[in-house]
This record gives C-alpha cells, sequence and structure tokens, in this order.
C-alpha cells in the first residue's frame, strides 16, 4: 500500500500543479482581452455644453427671414423669445440634457405642448446644409419650460455643432421648426 500511496500522492502533485498552471493561464488570457477591450474604449467627454440660447426671429422681414433658416432648417413664421434660459450639455456618448425655461411667443404664451433638441451637425460639402439628429418629444408647458433628457444616436463625425430646440414633426414635415439656437 505505501508504494500505491506514494504514486496516489504523486498524482496529486501534478494534478495539482496542473489545476494551477491552467488557471493562471486563463487569467493571462482575462487580463490580455481586458486590455485590448480597455484600448478600444473611448472617454465620455462634453461635445457641447451651453448657458445661453437664441431665440428665432421669425420672417417678418426681409433680415429676419435670412436669420430664420440655419444650415438649412427652417424656424417658423412667428419669433420666439426666451424669458428666463436655456442650458444644456451634449456628450460624445449622446447623452443630451436641457433645461428650457421661458421659450415663448411675443405674447408670452407657448402654444407647443412637446419640445424636442436636436443636434445639427454641418454638412462637410455644403455649409450652409447640415444633419439633424433629434430627441424624443417632452413635454412643454404654457409658460414655455421642458426638460429634455434623452440620448442622441451620434454620427461617427460631427462638424460644427449646434444644439436646438425645436417641436416635433409636423404633418409633411418631419423636421418640425426650430424655436431656439445655441449661442448669445
Amino acid at each position: 500500500m505505501t508504494r500505491f500511496s506514494a504514486v496516489l500522492s504523486h498524482g496529486r502533485g501534478i494534478c495539482c500543479r496542473l489545476v494551477v498552471l491552467l488557471a493562471l493561464a486563463a487569467l493571462g488570457v482575462f487580463m490580455l482581452a481586458g486590455s485590448m477591450f480597455a484600448q478600444d474604449v473611448v472617454p465620455v467627454r462634453n461635445l457641447v455644453s451651453f448657458s445661453s440660447m437664441i431665440g428665432d426671429p421669425g420672417n417678418g422681414s426681409p433680415g429676419a427671414m435670412a436669420r430664420n433658416v440655419i444650415r438649412g432648417y427652417q424656424g417658423p413664421p412667428p419669433p420666439w423669445i426666451i424669458l428666463g434660459s436655456i442650458t444644456g450639455q451634449l456628450k460624445t456618448s449622446g447623452a443630451i440634457t436641457v433645461t428650457v425655461r421661458g421659450l415663448v411667443l411675443p405674447n408670452k404664451v407657448n402654444p407647443v405642448p412637446f419640445f424636442r433638441a436636436a443636434l445639427s451637425c454641418q454638412d462637410p460639402t455644403d455649409s450652409t446644409k447640415g444633419r439633424l439628429f433629434f430627441t424624443r418629444s417632452f413635454p412643454a408647458d404654457t409658460a414655455g419650460n421642458a426638460n429634455i433628457l434623452d440620448t442622441i444616436k451620434m454620427p461617427l463625425h460631427c462638424i460644427a455643432p449646434i444644439v436646438l430646440v425645436t417641436s416635433p414633426p409636423v404633418p409633411g414635415n418631419f423636421a418640425g421648426f426650430w424655436f431656439a439656437v445655441t449661442g448669445k
């Protein structure tokens, strides 16, 4: 029996060493794979951060009419004013937050029950045109207040990004109209 015990003991030692070596090899593979994935992770940063917007001037005069179109995106005929403030940020991940306070018509009433935000990226072949990426629609009250918190499907590249507060789609116009845009 002693000879059998010695063989059995020797076999257990080899088996334990084999298990330890396999565990170390698996750990090495997981660490290597993890470091490869970590290199592909891009940190999330602010793409656009703003503390002010300007309202749509409407198209009541030739000068206002020209300013009523941004990168081919039409504003509505009446002007929109900001009695409070519009602030927000857009992250490189597409996460967007826009806090709207007091976006109304000159009579100080917002007639639109929903606002949404849009990212406009300049068309690289035509600086007067842009591509639009929209959030979902969010409730807006008659005082022109709304909180927009969503994620936009981001394009691979975005030249000269600007953020707009817009209407939801309207019949015959999926883009709707813009009411306010980043700037002073």
